[in-house]
C-alpha cells in the first residue's frame, strides 16, 4: 500500500466516531476458507445454475437426500482458524476503532478472533436447526459430521435438520439490522466482496449515494469503485489492516 494511501485511511478512521466493517469471501481465503465464486471454486466448476438448482430451499424441503449428498461434498468447510485480517479487526473493534461488521461469510471466523458485534447475513455453517417448528434444537457440526445416515436428524424428534445458512430462495438474515448498521455508518470499509451479490451490495451502493467516506480493500474491481474514497487494490489483507492498525497506535488514535 501506497504512503500516501496509508496516510489518507488512518486520518479518516482517525476522525470517524463510527467506522462500519463489510467483509466478503477475500478476507477469509487468506485462512483457509475457498472461494466458491473464485477462479476455482465451485460455481465456476460446475456452473451457478447447477449449484443454485441444489443448494435452494425448495430442493431442500422436495430431496434433504440429494441435499445433503452435494452440500456435505462441496460446502462443508475444512478446519480453519481466523486469519491475520480477521485477528486485527478484532482488536480495531476493542479499541474502538470499529464498531461492527456485517460480513457476508458463513465461516464464524470473526467471531472466533474475537469480533463481538458481528451481523452474519448469510448465516453460520457450523450450526444446524432442528426443522420441526415445536422443537428446533441447535445442534453443531461435529452432531452432523458424525451422524451415520446422510441426512442428520434431531435426536429429540427425529425430524431433519438444516444448516443455519442462506440458501437460495430464502431472505437474508437481520435485514433491518445489517442495512442500518452500514447505513449508520460515518466510514464503511469494505473488504474482500467484489460486491456484486444482494441486497448487500445494495446496502453499500445506498451508502454511497449519500455519503463520500467509502474505503474498499479488495483483490479486483468492485462494482463500486468509482464510488470509493480511496480503493487499495492488491497484496495481503491482513497484511494491509495490520499496518493501518499499527499506524493508529502510533498516533494515539
Amino acid at each position: 500500500m501506497e504512503k500516501n494511501d496509508l496516510d489518507q485511511v488512518v486520518s479518516v478512521l482517525a476522525n470517524s466516531r463510527n467506522t462500519i466493517v463489510v467483509t466478503g469471501a477475500g478476507i477469509s481465503t487468506e485462512a483457509g476458507i475457498p472461494d466458491f465464486r473464485g477462479p476455482d471454486g465451485i460455481y465456476r466448476k460446475l456452473g451457478e445454475n447447477q449449484v443454485m438448482n441444489i443448494i435452494n430451499i425448495n430442493a431442500f424441503n422436495r430431496n434433504p437426500e440429494e441435499f445433503y449428498a452435494f452440500y456435505r461434498q462441496h460446502f462443508v468447510f475444512p478446519p480453519a482458524v481466523p486469519g491475520k485480517a480477521h485477528q486485527v479487526l478484532a482488536d480495531m473493534e476493542k479499541k474502538g476503532r470499529v464498531k461492527g461488521i456485517v460480513t457476508q461469510n458463513i465461516d464464524s471466523l470473526h467471531e472466533k478472533a474475537g469480533s463481538r458485534k458481528v451481523i452474519a447475513i448469510h448465516g453460520t455453517a457450523d450450526r444446524y436447526i432442528c426443522r420441526n417448528r415445536g422443537c428446533q434444537v441447535v445442534y453443531g457440526d461435529e452432531y452432523v459430521k458424525s451422524y451415520e445416515d446422510i441426512v442428520p436428524r434431531c435426536k429429540k424428534c427425529g425430524s431433519v435438520l438444516k444448516p443455519d445458512v442462506v440458501l437460495f430462495g430464502e431472505n437474508i438474515k437481520n435485514y433491518v439490522e445489517a442495512r442500518d448498521m452500514i447505513l449508520g455508518a460515518q466510514v464503511l470499509i469494505v473488504i474482500g466482496s467484489s460486491l456484486t451479490v444482494y441486497p448487500l451490495a445494495g446496502f453499500v451502493k445506498e451508502f454511497s449515494t449519500f455519503y463520500q467516506d467509502l474505503i474498499i480493500i479488495n483483490k479486483g474491481r468492485t462494482q463500486l469503485d468509482h464510488a470509493a474514497l480511496l480503493k487499495i487494490d492488491g497484496g495481503h489483507t491482513g497484511d494491509t489492516l495490520e499496518e493501518i492498525n499499527r499506524q493508529m497506535d502510533l498516533r494515539g488514535k
